[in-house]
């Protein structure tokens, strides 16, 4: 709020200042049309050759970005979860023999003298669980949902890569054209420079005066390698959000989008109605919530007791006392649920849904802030370049100082006057360039705030 205010101030200090200017000056130089006061927008146009757009921009990060990439990952990660709920359980292979004789054995061995292997009773079976509960297919359902889930999620992430790309691409776009401002206006002022030389040694000014026009030049020139430095700044940031190594491995000069009115401003309960319906940390945290019961029930089911069935053969070498010398036997086993019934495993997943269905409603709210911030920021935005635009004051500052230079190569005014009009026409571009670069990024944030669809 209060870098809003300061700015509100310095806007109206120039706009106090250009209207100055211009009547200083009235008397000696004859104003512009007055239909010239109202700028009309420049019309949309075609990227030239060699442009780089936002667009163009955001497809190369979803493409390179390492948080991207890294995020995908994690599809990956559930999908491999989905094959470990699938999997059955391993079949129980055992062998056992018995019947090894110990002393002389029992009477029938009378006679016999047995040794301990002679009268071995050998068996082997093969016993498999029976998930007659269906745990298999609710692991499998949880699982399925948490692959829905990841992938909203991975939504997610690209909607916030997106929209760092869009504000880093804005800066770039603001830092080139406050770089070609400046330069403008040192060039500009290099002419007034060598005018004022030229008056310095004809003696119609002092060579204080002189002085000072050539102090005030330094401080363009400074401001023009502050820019440059600023540009380098903003296209490393860009390059870096792009996974490139160098600013120069950008495809070319950013361009940014037109925003000459008129500007249609966002309706608040359409774009609350889409974020709702659309922003996919919203959607994931409704999945969240379906695979948190879905976990539920399959924690539920693990509780109850799976039943295994094996078939077993036998072969007694010991037919002498009776035993069938082959033999097959089935088996059935049950565990008892007498301590162990996934109590924990419950209540884990229990919590687990309580905390997802909090995670809902703590989105929804954050979603509806979120969408009634970005279009507030839009609409004071807006509001704002009208200020430049409609009112005209991009023009009435430059033509103040226009008239400012031509009155003081006349003699009319000091150099204290034209040294003011330059710095309203300087900060007046600056402010409107800042506007610009407001009005650019609330947009973004008002797509990022309703979860624009992406590719």
């Amino acid at each position: 709020m209060m870098r809003a205010a300061l700015r509100l101030v310095a806007l109206g200090s120039a706009l106090l200042a250009s209207t100055a200017a211009e009547r200083v000056a009235a008397a000696q130089v004859p104003s512009p049309p007055a239909s010239a006061a109202t700028p009309a927008p420049a019309p949309a146009q075609a990227p030239a050759e060699g442009a780089f757009t936002e667009d163009q921009a955001i497809a190369i990060a979803l493409r390179r970005n390492l948080e991207v990439i890294s995020a995908r990952f994690a599809i990956e990660e559930a999908q491999v979860e989905r094959v470990a709920a699938g999997i059955y359980p391993n079949p129980v292979l055992s062998y056992t023999a018995g019947n090894v004789v110990v002393g002389t054995g029992n009477p029938q061995n009378e006679g016999l003298k047995p040794g301990p292997f002679s009268q071995l009773v050998q068996s082997i079976g093969v016993s498999e669980v029976i998930d007659v509960w269906a745990k298999r297919g609710a692991r499998m359902h949880a699982a399925d949902l948490g692959i829905e889930q990841q992938r909203l999620l991975v939504e997610d992430v690209l909607r916030e890569i997106v929209l760092s790309v869009r504000a880093a691409f804005t800066d770039v776009v603001r830092e080139q054209a406050e770089y070609q401002a400046v330069s403008g206006i040192k060039t500009h002022y290099d002419e007034t420079s060598r005018l004022a030389r030229a008056r310095v040694r004809a003696g119609e000014i002092s060579e204080a005066e002189g002085a000072k026009i050539e102090l005030e030049g330094l401080k363009y020139q400074n401001a023009v390698i502050d820019a440059q430095m600023e540009l380098d700044l903003a296209r490393r940031k860009l390059a870096t959000l792009l996974a490139f190594a160098s600013p120069a491995d950008l495809p070319g000069t950013a361009v940014g989008s037109d925003t000459g009115a008129p500007r249609t401003l966002p309706l608040l309960e359409p774009l609350l109605a889409q974020a709702l319906r659309e922003r996919p940390d919203l959607l994931a945290a409704r999945k969240s919530q379906e695979v948190a019961e879905a976990e539920l029930g399959a924690a539920r089911r693990e509780g109850y007791p799976d039943p295994s069935i094996g078939l077993t053969y036998t072969h007694s070498e010991f037919a002498v006392s009776g035993d069938n010398p082959d033999s097959l036997a089935i088996t059935l086993a049950i565990p008892l649920p007498l301590f162990d019934r996934n109590q924990a495993g419950v209540a884990r997943a229990r919590l687990d849904a309580k905390r997802s269905e909090s995670d809902v409603r703590r989105a929804e709210l954050r979603i509806r802030q979120d969408v009634a911030e970005a279009a507030r920021r839009v609409q004071r935005a807006a509001a704002v370049l009208d200020v430049y635009e409609g009112g005209g004051m991009l023009d009435r500052a430059e033509r103040a100082l226009k008239v400012a230079e031509a009155s003081y190569k006349a003699g009319s005014i000091s150099l204290l006057e034209l040294l003011e009009a330059q710095r309203t026409f300087i900060e007046t571009r600056m402010q409107y360039l800042e506007s610009q670069d407001d009005y650019r990024k609330a947009l973004a944030e008002v797509k990022h705030a309703v979860g624009e669809k992406l590719q």
